[in-house]
């Protein structure tokens, strides 16, 4: 245990000295091929974790560590932390935001499947799901191109009632 524990410790400070040396060259700057995503992504995260009308420190915690997974410099942080606050203040067309990413990624592919199960993620991060936090999985999940019945089968995947 105390193995598992101290290499978990180690690749840590190895992925946060990437992180850091990576900084140094690209001056914190996320490649522009990566900014519509994360723009995109962030702002639908945000839009999904406010649907209950409260983001919660488990939600937060859960977005945080989306972050963290994506290995985003400092510069797709702040555009990351932006587009999450125009989502949970609803000042995204998710029409529009649909559209901009199927530029992307195609409706039903893989990557926006992916971006599903992210969302059902934030929503479920606090262990229960509200009428309205369901009803906004299905508005964004179909403005991405999902049946309704794709995104309660993600819900049912994870236990959700």
């Amino acid at each position: 245990m105390a193995s598992e524990e101290s290499g978990a410790g180690f690749t840590g400070i190895l992925r946060d000295l990437r992180s850091a040396v990576g900084e140094l060259f690209t001056g914190g700057k996320l490649p522009k091929e990566r900014e519509l995503p994360v723009e995109v992504l962030f702002g639908l995260i945000g839009y999904v974790a406010k649907a209950d009308s409260i983001v919660t420190s488990h939600e937060a915690e859960f977005v945080n560590s989306v972050m963290k997974d994506m290995d985003l410099p400092s510069g797709g942080l702040a555009l990351a932390n932006a587009a999450f606050e125009r989502g949970r203040l609803r000042q995204i067309d998710l029409t529009h935001e649909a559209r901009r990413i199927q530029e992307l990624y195609p409706a039903g592919s893989s990557e926006l499947l992916h971006w599903l199960d992210v969302l059902v993620g934030v929503a479920m991060a606090d262990g229960r799901l509200f009428p309205r936090e369901r009803a906004t999985l299905e508005e964004v999940g179909a403005a991405l191109g999902f049946s309704g019945e794709t995104v309660r089968l993600r819900l049912a995947e994870v236990g959700a009632r």
